[in-house]
């Protein structure tokens, strides 16, 4: 009796054990945002924004890393102020267990209003941007 109860909980506590450790593992995936927007702009520091969260004060040829869990996040940019704006646009990006995300911070000009705004590129672009690009590791 003493040899089935032993077992019993062996059983649960690695049962346990491994099914928290997968989790831990698959839990969590990467933002990266890069920003290579040119001379325009170049001037002033985006802020960035995940699920309405200040996360990085990014200066252009610098590029910012992000864990977040996995699932859909909301990420914004705008010129200003360290909580999100309502009007600022939002774009949704689907964060996978172990991967990496990469949002590019786009700048446009106009003849009345700037506009900045976040899309989604893929590694390749990504890493070919990076090349002339520097982590920022102390943006906030």
């Amino acid at each position: 009796m003493k040899n089935i109860v032993f077992a019993i909980l062996v059983s649960l506590i690695v049962t346990s054990f491994v099914s928290a450790q997968e989790k831990e593992n698959l839990g969590t995936g990467k933002i990266y945002f890069l920003r290579s927007t040119g001379f325009q702009g170049s001037a002033v520091a985006f802020k960035t924004f995940i699920d309405g969260e200040f996360v990085c004060k990014l200066n252009n040829k610098k590029y910012s890393i992000h864990e977040v869990p996995v699932g859909k996040h909301e990420c914004s940019v705008q010129f200003g102020g360290k909580t999100s704006k309502e009007k600022a646009e939002k774009f949704e990006v689907q964060v996978e267990p172990g991967k990496i995300t990469y949002v590019q911070l786009v700048f446009e000009t106009g003849v009345f209003i700037n506009n900045i705004y976040c899309e989604e590129v893929t590694e390749n672009t990504a890493k070919k941007k990076m090349e002339i690009l520097v982590e920022d590791t102390k943006c906030l």
